[in-house]
């Protein structure tokens, strides 16, 4: 039995989606403290799941500002408790669902997941692409790296509106550069008889297996 996360994260962004109020998403929160427990990711990782949720505060902001009793009066509008309430329940549930990826995608790997694709019987094409996009991106970033450092050693002592200028023209030539690397990578792959793209990492455990049927378990509460 292969052990299928997807299958996990599939039963479980399902579930979160479907919950209708607070106190059917407390149910998860052991849940992705048992994942955490199981993966045993990178200290590092806290550090995204606390840039995610407050990017998904951010984006849920204007739920506060919905028609409802008033709890305080702003510049932009009375923030409600039905407000409060709602943006509470819309950040829990995307924090929820999209920190369980980034612990799995983080902790296993990104070619495990693609393993599991294709155990899954995932289009070939589909598993094809994911991979190729995942490298290019490491790719894009070498190459933002490289083109921001020099940008830094020649803009000392220039006004900060000239700075943010030349940086703007900087992000176009990026993405120009990155794809020309991307086809120089792609020649030097045809050139050494690139085919079919090589069998990614499977393992066998069962702890997808034992979340996934915990997860269905709040069908029953």
């Amino acid at each position: 039995m292969f052990n299928l996360y997807l299958i996990f994260l599939f039963v479980y962004a399902m579930l979160i989606a479907t919950r209708q109020s607070m106190t059917e998403l407390v149910y998860f929160l052991p849940l992705l403290g048992l994942l955490i427990a199981l993966l045993k990711p990178k200290r590092h990782i806290f550090k995204h799941l606390g840039f995610l949720l407050g990017f998904e505060g951010c984006l849920f902001l204007l739920a506060l500002f919905i028609p409802g009793k008033a709890f305080i009066t702003t510049p932009l509008g009375n923030i409600t408790y039905e407000g409060m309430h709602r943006f509470l329940f819309l950040v829990g549930k995307a924090f929820l669902s999209a920190s369980a990826v980034i612990i799995v995608s983080n902790s296993l790997g990104f070619s495990y997941l693609l393993g599991e694709m294709e155990t899954l019987r995932f289009p070939r094409i589909l598993v094809l692409t994911l991979a190729f996009t995942y490298r290019y991106l490491e790719l894009f970033k070498e190459e933002a790296t490289r083109m921001k450092r020099a940008l830094d050693s020649r803009a000392i002592g220039i006004k900060k509106r000239e700075y943010y200028k030349k940086l703007g023209a900087l992000i176009g030539e990026i993405f120009v550069r990155a794809y020309i690397r991307s086809i120089k990578i792609y020649w030097a792959m045809l050139s050494r008889g690139f085919g079919e793209f090589p069998k990614v990492e499977k393992r066998i455990k069962p702890e997808a297996l034992i979340l996934s049927v915990i997860a269905l378990g709040v069908m029953l509460l």
